[in-house]
């Protein structure tokens, strides 16, 4: 699967910019467990008082790296747990047999990040949400290249998060508990600067997932020198390469 990446914009624990991201690749700084939060101050205050810090992250990355196409890109959003934090809190509320917010409740679904983007930006375009455990990355990454090559897209938005898990999860899952939001504008692959993915099936399965995100992973590779990146996950075996010419 050929592609292009037009843009990157990436926000997570301690880096907010290229040059953070570019340090990170070169390991000139250390993974900060401090999240700052994005100002999104092109969105009204109203909206921006009911977003969480996982919808914050990810709508600034959406809306950075869409730019002028924002209002009829068609997006894909991925994310392996979605907006933990508030289902977390919902079944809290369950269990202590507390009222439901309506509000709350339709903000924790999986695709209600790609809902809020595509109503803020009155994109009418198709919009899908993925999750598929520790591949989550790179799953969506497939479907979002897949699409616009069916389609015949001359671009489309792919857009990742996630938030370190709930205390209370972490005994669960074996990824770190880092927070990270990534949007990739992907065009078609074309002769000037190309990016290449393919995967295999792992068999046998691996036993246990890795515990570095492939976002993360991703970001190292993309903002570095690298012209190769290969990570095994416990279902697949991922390649990413890069050919510039």
């Amino acid at each position: 699967m050929q592609f292009v990446i037009s843009k990157c914009v990436a926000w997570g624990d301690g880096k907010t910019s290229t040059q953070d991201w570019q340090q990170y690749a070169q390991n000139l700084v250390t993974q900060s467990q401090s999240l700052p939060l994005p100002t999104l101050t092109q969105m009204p205050a109203m909206q921006r008082r009911r977003l969480s810090a996982f919808a914050k992250i990810t709508l600034h990355c959406a809306l950075e790296a869409s730019g002028d196409y924002q209002h009829d890109i068609a997006s894909v959003f991925s994310s392996r747990h979605g907006d933990l934090h508030k289902t977390t809190k919902l079944i809290s509320d369950v269990a202590d047999k507390e009222a439901l917010s309506p509000t709350h409740f339709g903000l924790s679904v999986h695709n209600a990040v790609g809902g809020l983007f595509s109503i803020f930006t009155k994109n009418k375009a198709p919009l899908s949400a993925v999750a598929a455990g520790e591949d989550s990355f790179f799953m969506g990454l497939v479907d979002a290249i897949a699409k616009m090559q069916r389609y015949g897209y001359p671009r489309i938005l792919y857009v990742y998060s996630d938030q370190g898990v709930p205390e209370h999860y972490q005994q669960y899952v074996k990824q770190q508990p880092d927070n990270i939001a990534v949007a990739l504008l992907i065009e078609p692959g074309n002769n000037s600067a190309n990016f290449e993915l393919n995967f295999t099936s792992q068999i046998p399965n691996l036993d246990e997932e890795s515990s570095q995100l492939q976002a993360l992973d991703f970001l190292r590779f993309y903002y570095g020198d690298s012209s190769q990146l290969t990570i095994e996950s416990k279902r697949f075996n991922w390649s990413l390469s890069r050919n510039e010419k």
